[in-house]
């Protein structure tokens, strides 16, 4: 049955011949919506509204989308079809177009995107949306989304993560930054390790160096009282008691000459361990990784950089 023109909003300005071509497509869409070709019915009333924007031609549009599973296209031709409010339909009809909206309102929700920076391409799930300066708000499928921006040599600056539900509108602002600005300097090992255990080596080996020249020092001592005290030489181990102090001055300036070179030598090897680790612990430069999300073609998806 064909939609009746009166002297409505919807029919200013449309002659009666495109009226009567948009009548006749819709016909056709509502016998191949009987015949539960759903397809190419929403072809014809598509075609239909293109000529005439109808409120009820929409309507038939919308629940034809909501037979085939696209809920934004259908959400978007019943809004279209209740601009009107209840005309021009029958009580029976707008209350079933309410029903709809409703089942509607569950699945589908809105994002609204905004950014300052000229040249960012703004994108949802890694599909172009608009060009920044700018905000958009576009209608989506409830659920998680990523909105985030493209342009060369930046980053976005916070995760574009974004829930939307039935019915509400998700609003994230596209800030980018450049990449310098985004590396994060990563250490194998923490940043004052390597510095510890190089000074920890440097200072035993000093302290190793101060000890064996103390000895030195001592065993020079021991020499010249060994020429005073035995001008015509002593007994080679000097257990005569006598010379006992002799013999103690000797074992301390051997023992510390000793313990001075065992403590550079393990002073040194720390030292070197140190230099290793320092040569070992340069940084690696890393970019932060980018959200996944998953999207109606597949996933979008990012991978941090190393450089």
């Amino acid at each position: 049955m064909p939609v009746v023109a009166y002297a409505t909003p919807w029919s200013e300005g449309v002659p009666q011949a495109t009226q009567d071509e948009a009548n006749k497509l819709f016909d056709e869409g509502n016998q191949l919506f009987a015949q539960q070709q759903h397809l190419p019915a929403a072809e014809k009333y598509q075609a239909a509204v293109k000529l005439w924007d109808h409120p009820l031609i929409e309507f038939n549009l919308a629940v034809t989308l909501i037979r085939l599973e696209k809920p934004l296209e259908a959400a978007e031709a019943l809004e279209k079809a209740l601009r009107f409010g209840d005309q021009p339909f029958k009580k029976e009809l707008y209350q079933q177009a309410l029903d709809y909206q409703l089942l509607l309102k569950n699945q589908v929700g809105y994002v609204e995107a905004a950014c300052t920076q000229a040249g960012v391409k703004v994108r949802v799930d890694g599909k172009p949306w608009f060009d920044c300066p700018g905000t958009q708000k576009m209608r989506i499928i409830s659920g998680e989304h990523i909105i985030d921006g493209e342009l060369k040599d930046y980053v976005p600056a916070t995760s574009g993560r974004v829930v939307v539900s039935g019915g509400n509108t998700a609003h994230h602002d596209v800030k980018m930054r450049s990449i310098d600005s985004a590396v994060v300097l990563t250490y194998k090992y923490p940043r004052w390790v390597p510095y510890t255990v190089t000074g920890a080596g440097a200072a035993v080996g000093l302290v190793g160096l101060a000890v064996w020249l103390a000895g030195r020092s001592q065993m020079n001592d021991f020499e010249d009282q060994f020429r005073m005290v035995c001008p015509s030489g002593c007994e080679k181990d000097l257990s005569d008691p006598k010379h006992s102090l002799l013999k103690d001055q000797r074992d301390s300036a051997e023992l510390k000459g000793s313990i001075g070179i065992g403590m550079m030598i393990g002073g040194g090897a720390v030292l070197v361990g140190g230099v290793v680790l320092t040569v070992m612990n340069r940084p690696t430069r890393e970019l932060p990784k980018i959200e996944v999300a998953p999207t109606n073609g597949g996933a979008t998806a990012s991978t941090s950089f190393r450089f």
